[in-house]
């Protein structure tokens, strides 16, 4: 079966400004649900307003994913693809050999201790968005997600 991603509409680098917005701390609101630091970095990066949210939560994939629909963006896990238990630093060359097309890039969700972080990569595995870069990044990938706009 024909696993790549096919559309007629292409974000090229060029359409997303690639201006995120850099919280100076994590906000955490009166109910306890956080506005993160690397959430609102990757999402603003693709060019979703900063006010359009207000909770992201590192991990918490359904709000991040319906943040991405709400703004023309569609989300497809790709972890079978790369597989369970791989680093930031193998997931790299293995999203490189993924046919998805220069116009995915991928939000890649790691854990760390008792610590979550996310970042965006381009489709050859290069950082376009990493608000905690690592020089030797052996943090192991807990998800990952190709995000392409769809209007």
């Amino acid at each position: 079966m024909d696993q790549r991603i096919h559309y007629s509409y292409k974000l090229n680098l060029e359409e997303i400004k690639m201006s995120p917005v850099r919280l100076q701390n994590h906000i955490t609101h009166k109910s306890g649900e956080q506005k993160t630091i690397c959430v609102t970095a990757v999402l603003t990066a693709l060019g979703i307003d900063v006010n359009s949210f207000h909770y992201t939560g590192s991990l918490a994939d359904n709000r991040r994913n319906a943040i991405l629909n709400r703004n023309g963006f569609a989300c497809r896990s790709r972890l079978s693809k790369i597989g369970k238990n791989c680093s930031i630093g193998q997931a790299r060359k293995k999203i490189a050999k993924l046919d998805d097309g220069d116009f995915v890039k991928y939000m890649v969700s790691v854990r760390y201790g008792r610590s979550a972080h996310l970042m965006l990569l381009d489709h050859e595995g290069k950082t376009l968005i990493d608000t905690d870069p690592r020089k030797i990044d052996k943090r192991r990938i807990a998800g990952i997600h190709a995000v392409y706009k769809t209007r």
